[in-house]
């Protein structure tokens, strides 16, 4: 069997252990720079790309689910920023990277710059340092079709939840900004959310970058029962049902305060809507039930 299905195959077994509602949200919404430039084929640019991802395969130190890497030198250099979901463990973590960095790399053969959001984890390389700068671009929704039967109430429900949230996600260390939590509107229903941004982000940044995702949930998934808003330094979801762990990998007592430079504080306004699509969600079980089948009997015949 080929090197990519065998890593699809360990993806689809690292689904194995979800619920079978996480099962139904497995997604990939993918970026491609088109302002980065392009590299030709077995380049300088594509071998430190080629080390990049093969590394994603190889870690063994979990950092919170958070790296920074890079890859050769100027004018050929690669750097790339990845972030895991603030509940996933470390096994979950490395097969989503692996799996994510290789198909992002499929997916923009050629650009030196792209972004993906996979179920569990964000990949980002770029042709420039990426540590540490706030940006507005790429960014996306996803929501869920159906609409809040008591939208009024929901909303406020739902926006007090996130204010809480993304105030915990954005006072977190250096290490994770995560928050997760829930709220129930009215007497029967309830709404889960989570909140995060890449720890290369100051508190401030962070705070900026989670108002920006609040406010174009408020204006592309308002009265929706599920929305995903991805950026490229922080993402926004809620469900109404419980998509997320309760527990995340504990982190250690805080370390002293950093030495060095906060990052740059950015000053921008979203004028451009994000793109837009609708919900990504879809009858998953059976879908990952068949490839699993499939390619387990492409592993017993080889």
């Amino acid at each position: 069997m080929g090197s990519s299905s065998t890593t699809f195959l360990l993806f689809l077994l690292s689904l194995a252990t979800l619920t079978l509602s996480q099962l139904n949200d497995v997604y990939f919404q993918h970026d491609c720079s088109d302002t980065s430039g392009n590299y030709t084929a077995n380049s300088p640019y594509e071998t430190n790309l080629n080390t990049i991802i093969s590394r994603f395969a190889t870690l063994t130190d979990f950092n919170y689910g958070f790296f920074n890497l890079s890859a050769g030198q100027s004018p050929d250099k690669v750097y790339s920023i990845a972030l895991c979901r603030g509940d996933t463990n470390q096994d979950a973590c490395n097969t989503c990277l692996n799996y994510t960095a290789t198909e992002l790399k499929q997916f923009c053969s050629r650009n030196k710059a792209a972004t993906a959001w996979s179920q569990f984890c964000l990949v980002r390389y770029a042709n420039r340092d990426l540590y540490g700068q706030l940006e507005n671009d790429p960014r996306t929704c996803a929501f869920n079709p159906m609409n809040a039967s008591n939208p009024d109430q929901f909303n406020q429900t739902l926006n007090e939840l996130l204010n809480e949230l993304s105030a915990e996600a954005a006072a977190g260390g250096p290490l994770r900004k995560y928050a997760a939590g829930n709220a129930t509107v009215g007497s029967s229903q309830t709404v889960y959310a989570t909140m995060q941004c890449t720890p290369d982000m100051d508190e401030q940044n962070c705070s900026t970058c989670l108002n920006f995702a609040i406010n174009e949930y408020q204006s592309r998934c308002s009265t929706r029962l599920g929305c995903r808003v991805l950026r490229p330094n922080c993402v926004l979801r809620f469900e109404t049902n419980q998509f997320y762990n309760q527990t995340a990998v504990p982190l250690p007592s805080p370390p002293p305060s950093p030495t060095t430079s906060p990052s740059p504080t950015a000053s921008f306004s979203p004028t451009s809507p994000p793109t837009s699509m609708a919900s990504l969600e879809f009858p998953a079980f059976g879908f990952v039930f068949a490839l699993f089948l499939t390619l387990s009997s492409m592993l017993l015949l080889n």
